[in-house]
């Protein structure tokens, strides 16, 4: 976020100084986004989350190594009401990237360009001031849960990181007034928040000087104040105005702030984001035990904190996920709709640990414009929830029978056999049979948006099972689905979620390991008519013993007629 040319309108008023020896506090997302940046700087378009994870702990080192006290970095777990729109219009952004980028080359990417063969960012990068090459690509899905990730298993930085229940900067903010100190960050809503005698520096200003020294422009609010002849919480006036008329001299926004503000009703809802911190309340489970959210993903934790607070409206009750933008073929439906059913299992058992009067959760997963709504997935019984469960377990265990206990090759085939078992069940062609029917085909040089769109659909899947594992580890697991969440331990990390490099690997040898083959035993394989278009009237078909049973949605909500067990109501892509 932030208020466009503040930065600059302010930056002679930036006190030059250096970070050695310095106290800080870092605005965790600003963060996550800055290694991104450093890795694009360094020719890497789209950085795996190893990389990431790796960037941000090196970038991390290179600080301690002169002295700066890291005292903590924060990361959002809460999405404040005022912010959905926010939320909303980044989204829509980033699908319009997504479909300008499809596009720009409909034929697919270079695998250069989508997977480095130089997966590695130097440390004569990581404080570089020129810019990235050529324009900026969609950022990684789950890249800043990545940085966290890798921060949380850093023996040195995992007992820094907060994952707190409001917004960052505003944790911030906070610290800084109490304890005084510098926060880093890239936002410059921090220059108008009240820091006490505390001090902002942008990640983007710091630099390495001739001594290799991490030198900075600091900012100061009280001091900035002082030379402009502002009383000190004038800045939140002067912060207005510039947002108001990003035209404006410097000289006219202070004779601007010398008048009666024009409309003051406009100014106190300005006003009221920096003075009214929206924290949500941490929730109880239905024993009464206060659950904590430190060891969350941001975005379930955004959804858990949801369950567990009260709204006035009927549209602010019902909860809300907004699932991160995936690097798909915007031409094909939504990659996260095979594994629906998995996150809807995840949502009622959330439902069992936090009541809640909601009996669904509203997914956002493309949206083309600001006011779309998005996509209910209802919450089902519990004896079924218990039974998906079962079959879940009893699918895995069989697959890794049959891998012979190869954990990586056994959530490869197991997200592919859920995938393909909801496509025989909506009568609806399966791209990942259509992608593994030719994947001696597949080209490693050029990678094709079918392909893409494949890498997509096993992230969601394993993404999915992500939110599934951090909702059971809410409470002890005898509590809700013991076998299952034994199960769920073996889930790759972030680091290792299917990426281009993993994915033609597997296709490659697909033929080899007759992949096809192992799938149909347990689950159908839709028959070639349906491959080739779908059927005019759907029947119901019987499934294979070995597959995932039906397990029909139960709502309070009237639903489509369909044949699918996991029914929502589609209300976007």
């Amino acid at each position: 976020m932030g208020i466009p040319h503040l930065i600059s309108t302010l930056e002679p008023y930036a006190v030059h100084d250096v970070l050695d020896n310095k106290s800080v506090v870092i605005d965790g997302p600003a963060l996550a986004y800055h290694i991104l940046y450093i890795c694009n700087r360094n020719g890497v378009v789209l950085p795996s989350y190893r990389l990431l994870g790796d960037t941000a702990v090196t970038w991390l080192d290179e600080l301690t190594s002169r002295g700066v006290t890291v005292e903590a970095i924060y990361f959002d777990g809460h999405l404040p009401l005022a912010k959905r729109p926010v939320r909303m219009e980044r989204m829509t952004k980033s699908f319009h990237q997504l479909k300008l980028a499809h596009s720009a080359d409909p034929r697919g990417r270079s695998r250069n360009y989508l997977s480095p063969p130089k997966d590695k960012c130097e440390t004569s990068a990581l404080f570089s001031p020129k810019p990235p090459p050529g324009r900026p690509f969609l950022p990684p899905s789950f890249h800043v849960p990545a940085v966290i990730d890798a921060l949380r298993l850093s023996s040195q930085y995992h007992s820094q990181v907060r994952l707190v229940p409001g917004e960052a900067d505003t944790y911030c903010a906070q610290h800084l007034m109490n304890l005084g100190g510098t926060v880093l960050t890239s936002d410059s809503d921090l220059l108008v928040h009240d820091l006490g005698r505390g001090h902002v520096v942008f990640l983007r200003d710091i630099y390495l000087d001739g001594d290799s020294r991490l030198a900075c422009a600091r900012f100061s609010s009280s001091h900035i104040c002082e030379r402009l002849g502002l009383p000190s919480d004038q800045i939140c006036r002067l912060a207005y105005e510039r947002k108001r008329d990003p035209h404006l001299s410097l000289p006219q926004i202070l004779q601007e702030c010398s008048k009666p503000v024009g409309d003051g009703a406009i100014y106190d809802e300005f006003r009221q984001e920096y003075l009214h911190h929206e924290t949500a309340p941490l929730p109880a489970s239905l024993s009464g035990t206060t659950l904590k959210i430190d060891f969350l993903d941001p975005r379930i934790s955004e959804l858990v904190l949801q369950f567990g607070t009260s709204y006035s409206t009927e549209d602010t009750q019902q909860h809300k996920i907004f699932l991160p933008i995936l690097i798909e073929d915007p031409t094909r439906g939504s990659a996260w709709e095979q594994s629906t059913s998995i996150r809807q299992l995840a949502y009622t058992v959330l439902g069992w640990i936090i009541p809640s009067q909601s009996s669904s959760v509203q997914e956002y997963r493309r949206v083309n414009n600001t006011g779309q709504k998005g996509r209910q997935v209802p919450l089902i019984p519990k004896g079924r929830a218990h039974d998906f469960a079962q079959d879940l377990f009893r699918l895995m265990t069989g697959i890794l029978k049959e891998t012979r206990a190869d954990v990586e090759l056994s959530w490869h085939i197991f997200c592919v056999s859920l995938d393909i078992r909801h496509c025989f069940e909506e009568d609806k062609q399966s791209h990942i049979v259509q992608i593994l029917q030719k994947a001696s085909q597949v080209n490693s040089s050029k990678i094709s948006w079918e392909t893409i769109h494949f890498v997509a659909q096993l992230q969601a899947a394993y993404y999915s099972f992500r939110i599934l594992h951090q909702v059971l580890s809410l409470v002890p697991a005898k509590e809700t689905l013991p076998e299952l969440y034994k199960m769920l331990d073996s889930l790759p990390p972030l680091s290792d979620f299917p990426d281009i490099d993993t994915v033609i690997a597997f296709l490659l040898k697909a033929s080899e390991l007759q992949t096809l083959k192992l799938v149909t035993k347990f689950v159908p394989l839709p028959k070639p008519d349906v491959q080739e278009s779908k059927r005019a009237t759907p029947k119901k078909r019987k499934a294979s013993k070995d597959s995932v049973p039906r397990v029909k949605a139960s709502t309070g909500v009237k639903s489509p007629v369909t044949k699918n067990p996991f029914d929502v109501l589609s209300q976007d892509e």
